[in-house]
């Protein structure tokens, strides 16, 4: 009788850690590199880069801030502000169309992108990324995270990203998600890019921002989408500039 006790106060007290868990709000610290970023140029020789690095040596680093809403059946993401300014604020600007929902009870996905000038809506199932998890682990935003690595052949990234189980929510910042945990830390090639969680925030009752029912743009698929990404990156590259005009 008192094993049968036991187990049932274990398995309440699973359930409510689990329900704590799996709703809220994550910022995340989006931070780019822009010598990295350019020294993944295949055009540019070495002496090229080595001289871009020591020119920016003292102004590399771009930071803003992400925010991720979530619950166990969908999860919204975007920028925390939609008009930003310089540190010293002597200049402010409009950040792109970015938004992010996937609704995992359906397994439906739509993004709202701005690229280019244009402003693409992307309707689609949820597609599994092909993750490999690792071995390592470390601590994020006082979460203990497993590693996992996959390739994001539209754009020839290497992702790493870092992963708790401690919220049990397939979820993660920008396009990653698919882990038995939310994603706190990825690193996009190499350091060109890293996002992580600085503050994270549990609401059961947490709201997830509804998009307007009349979205303004091309509507496309997500494979279209991804080809048009590459098609540009190549004529971009066969003229030896960088595609400064996607999201990296």
């Amino acid at each position: 009788m008192r094993n049968i006790v036991l187990i049932t106060i274990l398995i309440a007290t699973a359930i409510s850690t689990f329900a704590q868990k799996s709703a809220g709000q994550i910022i995340y610290e989006r931070k780019t590199d822009w010598v990295k970023i350019r020294s993944k140029a295949t055009y540019l020789s070495q002496e090229e880069k080595d001289r871009m690095a020591q020119t920016w040596k003292n102004d590399t680093e771009y930071k803003q801030k992400m925010v991720l809403d979530f619950n166990d059946k969908t999860s919204y993401y975007t920028f925390q502000d939609q008009q930003e300014q310089s540190e010293d604020g002597t200049y402010s600007w409009r950040n792109d169309e970015y938004r992010i929902t996937r609704d995992f009870e359906n397994e439906k996905l739509l993004e709202i992108h701005e690229m280019l000038g244009k402003t693409y809506i992307l309707e689609d199932s949820l597609k599994m990324p092909k993750w490999k998890v690792l071995n390592d682990i470390k601590e994020v935003a006082g979460y203990i995270c497993m590693k996992a690595s996959m390739v994001d052949t539209v754009k020839n990234q290497k992702i790493i990203a870092w992963f708790s189980t401690e919220i049990p929510v397939s979820s993660g910042p920008e396009r990653f998600y698919g882990l038995p945990g939310m994603i706190l830390e990825t690193d996009i090639d190499e350091g060109a890019i890293v996002l992580t969680a600085t503050s994270i925030i549990f609401n059961p009752a947490q709201e997830i921002p509804k998009l307007p029912k009349k979205l303004k743009g091309k509507k496309i698929a997500l494979a279209a989408y991804n080809d048009s990404i590459y098609t540009y990156i190549k004529q971009q590259e066969s003229l030896h500039r960088f595609p400064w005009g996607i999201r990296y």
